[in-house]
């Protein structure tokens, strides 16, 4: 048995206090009733109030609340399961937006390269949901799990160094923020397997200021996670400006021009020891075909997994049943009072 809204199952709480409610009513009536009539009298001059019918009429309010409550819950029966063939993927973009990504050797930036390249490999890719994390020093969730495009590409837009604080470049910690993404701890391991395969698209110009890549890519690698790792950016070193459009430049403490260098190294290492790929995008040589195009046939992998075949509600049954418990319980007895009253 499933049920429709799990939510509404702390309801069935409150049938603690009402037993006791119910019992301490029973227990009155006894009391009352010996106070009232002396018990060799008390089955002829209250014949509606004996032992048993109270017992009974206390038993079926209980069973009759507790039967709708029950609906509340949405009771459903399950057939089982029945083996069906999944397609898709979940894909995680990770954005390097360290202020190193706004320099200008790619057209018009890096970031830009970034994000067209994400913009373009999404609408490729057919089917399947969507996340964006951004990291600098610190990762952030930008966009989680998806499959409303014009949100996600809405929040893809708003990508820029300005929303992380802590600078530098982390590629552990974001790794492991897009695997807790990708496979949640609460979902089990058939809920996982049933959303189809999982991606990870990292775009960055290389530059690692925290190391310890290893671990992570294992992590991602034993999790089946696919990963393709797009280097933005030139060999050769570039200025970074301090905002859009080339404002102010970074400066070290000495008052010197700092300068950035793609380092394509770091992210062929990632690809190489997460068993995954790794591509390089330029402006007038992007990337997003191939990497659209492995993605898709990824995705298009069939699996079998066993999904819930139709399922019977059964929350009217319940609903039916507590209301008829109800009615009954208010008929009960009223026979024998009515006899007494006659006689």
């Amino acid at each position: 048995m499933t049920f429709a809204w799990p939510e509404n199952i702390v309801y069935l709480l409150l049938l603690i206090p009402l037993a006791v409610f119910l019992g301490y009513g029973a227990i009155r009536h006894f009391q009352l009733r010996e106070v009232v009539v002396a018990p060799s009298l008390a089955d002829a001059m209250m014949p509606g109030v004996g032992f048993r019918v109270i017992i009974v009429k206390k038993v079926m309010i209980f069973l009759g609340i507790a039967s709708l409550l029950a609906a509340l819950t949405g009771p459903r029966l399950s057939g089982g399961g029945r083996p069906i063939l999944r397609k898709g993927a979940d894909m995680v973009f990770l954005i390097d937006v360290s202020r190193s990504m706004r320099a200008a050797d790619v057209q018009p930036d890096r970031l830009t390269q970034a994000k067209f390249e994400i913009s373009r490999i999404s609408r490729a890719v057919t089917g399947g949901r969507r996340a964006i994390i951004l990291f600098a020093a610190k990762p952030l969730v930008q966009c989680p799990l998806t499959a409303d495009m014009d949100a996600f590409e809405a929040l893809l837009g708003m990508a820029s160094p300005d929303l992380i604080e802590a600078q530098g470049t982390d590629f552990r910690s974001a790794l492991e923020l897009a695997h807790n993404v990708l496979e949640p701890s609460s979902e089990s391991r058939l809920a996982s397997a049933a959303k189809g395969e999982k991606i990870m698209v990292l775009l960055s110009d290389g530059e690692d200021h925290a190391g310890d890549l290893p671990a992570a890519a294992n992590r991602i690698k034993n999790g089946r996670i696919h990963v393709f790792a797009i280097g933005v950016g030139l060999i050769r070193p570039a200025v970074i400006p301090l905002g859009e459009g080339g404002a102010g430049l970074k400066m070290d403490e000495r008052g010197r021009v700092v300068t950035t260098s793609f380092r394509p190294e770091t992210l062929q290492n990632l690809a190489r020891q997460s068993g995954g790929f790794y591509f390089h995008s330029l402006a007038e040589r992007p990337v997003y075909t191939e990497v659209s195009a492995r993605i898709n046939r990824i995705a298009a992998a069939s699996r079998w997994v066993m999904e819930p075949v139709e399922s019977e509600p059964l929350y009217y049954y319940f609903l039916g049943l507590g209301l008829l418990l109800l009615l009954v319980e208010t008929m009960i007895g009223r026979g024998g009072r009515t006899s007494a009253q006659k006689s």
